[in-house]
C-alpha cells in the first residue's frame, strides 16, 4: 500500500487500492478524490509498527530533524511533545500588537500537546539540503525548493489519558480510553491521540487533511465535517453552540473495507475526517477553509491549511517572514490568510498587478519552504556558539 499511492500520481492510469471498478479511470485521485486519498494516507501513517506504535511514530520528529547532527530514528520512539505552536504564536502576535486585542481564549485545546513527524523522504530532503539550520536557509535563498512526491508529514495532538474524561465533557470514562483511542507513553505518562493533520507531496501544493477523534467536543464546530468518501452522512453541519459533541461518524462500506484490510489498531474506527483540501478556492471562487478544533483552536473560522502553509517562507537571513501565516488581528484574535498566495508575500514590485514570472522590477524578499512550516520555524541557529536548541524541540 505504501507505494500504491505514489503510483497513482506517477502513472495516470494507476489507482489507489480498494477503488471500485467505476473509478479505475481516475487520472489523479489526489485532486479528484481527496477525501479517499486522505484516508489512504491516514491508514498508512497509522499502520502497526510493533508494540503500541503506529508507523508515524517510527518517523523523525522535529527534535530528531532540527539539531546539529540530524538522525532518522532506528526504531519507534515515544511522542516528542511540546505545546501547540500555532495558538502560542497567535497569542504572542496579539501581545506584539500592543495588547490592545483580547488573547485567544483557552478553548477546548487547553492542556493539549503536539508533535510533528516527517517520513524518511521528507527528512532526507531537509537534511540533504541543509534546511535544518540557518546557514543552510541563507544558502538556499532564491532557490526553488520542492520536496519529493513520496514526502509525508503528520502533526499529532495528544491529551493525557487521565484528562480525557474532562476533555470529552464526560462522554468517555477513564476505563474506556484504551478501547477508543490510540495510546502511547512519554516520560512515564500515557497520552491519547485526539487529532492529526496528514499532508503529502502527491501534488505540487501538497494534499491536506485533518482528522479528529469522534468524541472531540468541537469536532464539527464552525465549519462542519465533510467526508465524501468515508462518512455517512458525508456532511455534518456545525452545532449552534460550541463544544457540545457530535454523533459518531458512521463509516461507509468503502472505508470499512479499507480499515478491515489494513494492519491497523481497531481503535482507529473512532477517528473521523473533518475535511481535506486540494485547492485554494472552490469552483465558484470562494476561499476554502479547513481547520481542526484542536490544532487550530481559536481560529478555525479563518483557517486554510494550504494558504497558511503557503506562507512558510524565509528571507535572505534564513528567518521566517510571517507569524504562522497570520496576516492581521481583529477583535477575536488572529486572522489567518485564505485563498491564493499573494506575490507581495514573496516579492517587492513597483508596477501594478498582474504580477507574473519575469516581470520587470521584481525583487525577491522571501523564498518558499515548499509549504513546510518546520523549515523556517524549527531551523537551528548554527551562527551562534553554542548552538541553541531548536524552538520546536519537544520534551
Amino acid at each position: 500500500m505504501r507505494h500504491s499511492i505514489y503510483a497513482a500520481i506517477v502513472c495516470s492510469f494507476s489507482v489507489l487500492p480498494g477503488l471500485p471498478a467505476k473509478a479505475q479511470s481516475t487520472p489523479n485521485p489526489a485532486m479528484t478524490a481527496p477525501d479517499q486519498v486522505a484516508w489512504e494516507l491516514f491508514i498508512q501513517a497509522n499502520s502497526r509498527a510493533g508494540g503500541s506504535n503506529a508507523t508515524f511514530e517510527t518517523w523523525a520528529s522535529d527534535t530528531d530533524t532540527f539539531k546539529p547532527n540530524p538522525q532518522f530514528p532506528a526504531a519507534p520512539s515515544p511522542p516528542v511533545l511540546r505545546r501547540p505552536i500555532l495558538p502560542a504564536i497567535a497569542r504572542e502576535g496579539v501581545q506584539e500588537a500592543g495588547g490592545l486585542l483580547p488573547a485567544l481564549p483557552p478553548g477546548i485545546a487547553q492542556g493539549v500537546t503536539e508533535e510533528t513527524r516527517h517520513n524518511k523522504a521528507t527528512f532526507d530532503f531537509i537534511v540533504q539540503n541543509n534546511l535544518y539550520k540557518i546557514s543552510g536557509l541563507k544558502a538556499a535563498f532564491g532557490k526553488n525548493l520542492s520536496f519529493p512526491i513520496d514526502s509525508i508529514e503528520v502533526k499529532a495532538n495528544w491529551v493525557p489519558v487521565s484528562d480525557i474524561p474532562a476533555f470529552t465533557n464526560s462522554r468517555v470514562t477513564l476505563a474506556q480510553v484504551p478501547q477508543l483511542y490510540h495510546v502511547n507513553s512519554a516520560g512515564g505518562v500515557q497520552y491519547a491521540l485526539v487529532a492529526m493533520h496528514v499532508i503529502s507531496k502527491l501534488v505540487p501544493s501538497w494534499t491536506w487533511a485533518t482528522f479528529e477523534h469522534s468524541f472531540n467536543p468541537g469536532r464539527c464546530d464552525i465549519l462542519g465535517c465533510k467526508d465524501a468518501f468515508g462518512a455517512q452522512p458525508a456532511f455534518v453541519p456545525s452545532n449552534r453552540a460550541a463544544n457540545q459533541g457530535y454523533p459518531d461518524c458512521t463509516k461507509t462500506q468503502a472505508l470499512t473495507a479499507l480499515l478491515s484490510a489494513a494492519n491497523i489498531e481497531p481503535v482507529y474506527v473512532n477517528y473521523c475526517l473533518k475535511g481535506s483540501q486540494a485547492d485554494f478556492v472552490d469552483n465558484v471562487g470562494l476561499d476554502i477553509r479547513v481547520g481542526n478544533s484542536v490544532t487550530e483552536d481559536g481560529f478555525v473560522g479563518t483557517a486554510s491549511c494550504m494558504t497558511c502553509h503557503g506562507r512558510s517562507v524565509f528571507d535572505k537571513n534564513g528567518k521566517p517572514t510571517s507569524t504562522a501565516g497570520f496576516l492581521s488581528f481583529n477583535s477575536n484574535g488572529p486572522v489567518g490568510p485564505l485563498g491564493p498566495l499573494l506575490p507581495a508575500w514573496f516579492w517587492s514590485f513597483n508596477s501594478p498587478p498582474p504580477i507574473f514570472e519575469g516581470k520587470a522590477g521584481l525583487t525577491q524578499l522571501a523564498t518558499s519552504a515548499d509549504f513546510v512550516w518546520s523549515v523556517p520555524f524549527c531551523a537551528i541557529d548554527d551562527t551562534q556558539n553554542p548552538i541553541p536548541d531548536s524552538p520546536c524541540a519537544g520534551k
